[in-house]
């Protein structure tokens, strides 16, 4: 018999997957799109974005196949996203930085803007606390699975 539970979290999680799926598309179309207009700067924002909700929608693959949401594959690929969204900040105002300098043929003078580096390293900090209590919630699933 088929647990309850598990079948209302694959219904509930089949919709937020097929948006994140959609996004990681738009956001690599987007990407392609600003690599052939020559705008590098800007397309390692939107590469990171893509890769963000790649990641997310892979979390929710797993997520929907193993019926738990406390599973290694999970909590690994949290974090991988946790670390994604710490480099997301710096790399993209790095590679636009670059790309300024070099469109204006000047030398490279960074232009970091330290509010939006701080807020993205602030949210993968957070992922990643998120990411060590699915560790405890895995312990506590793999103890109540020994129970049962």
């Amino acid at each position: 018999m088929k647990d309850p539970n598990v079948e209302a979290l694959k219904k509930r999680t089949r919709m937020d997957t097929v948006c994140l799926f959609v996004f990681a598309g738009v956001f690599a179309a987007i990407t392609i799109g600003k690599l052939l207009m020559h705008s590098a700067g800007a397309a390692v924002g939107n590469l990171f974005l893509c890769v963000i909700f790649l990641l997310a929608g892979l979390i929710f693959t797993d997520i929907r196949r193993h019926g738990k949401p406390f599973a290694k594959s999970v909590i690994r690929k949290l974090r991988i996203l946790a670390v994604t969204v710490m480099c997301s900040g710096i790399l993209s105002d790095l590679a636009e930085s670059f790309a300024r300098s070099k469109a204006l043929s000047e030398p490279l003078e960074l232009y970091l803007d330290d509010r939006f580096i701080i807020s993205t390293a602030l949210l993968g900090v957070i992922i990643g606390i998120l990411s060590e209590i699915f560790v405890y919630g895995h312990a506590l699933q793999d103890d109540m699975d020994q129970i049962a």
